[in-house]
């Protein structure tokens, strides 16, 4: 594949080269794409997270609650039980 950069995109290239951080333009470009991949997975986890909170907000408004005393009693009881089947 060849691709064909601006003035602009070139002179960008050239100065991060100069700047002792890409012995390459394939580096600098490699760079870009790892960031774009990093940025997709981003707004990917950013929509996932959003699904889930309105899920729990969805509960809330629905009296789906567990008082926070309350739940932390059932995690330890369900922990002690996890730790004696495996005794």
């Amino acid at each position: 594949m060849t691709v064909t950069l601006t003035p602009e995109q070139e002179k960008f290239v050239a100065e991060r080269m100069s700047r002792g951080g890409y012995s390459s333009p394939e580096k600098v470009l490699d760079e870009g794409l790892k960031l774009i991949e990093q940025k997709e997975e981003y707004e990917r986890r950013h929509a996932e997270l959003k699904r889930e909170i309105q899920i729990g907000v969805d509960q809330i408004n629905r009296g789906e609650v567990v008082d926070g005393r309350q739940a932390l009693a059932q995690l330890r009881e369900k922990n002690r039980q996890r730790l004696r089947s495996k005794t």
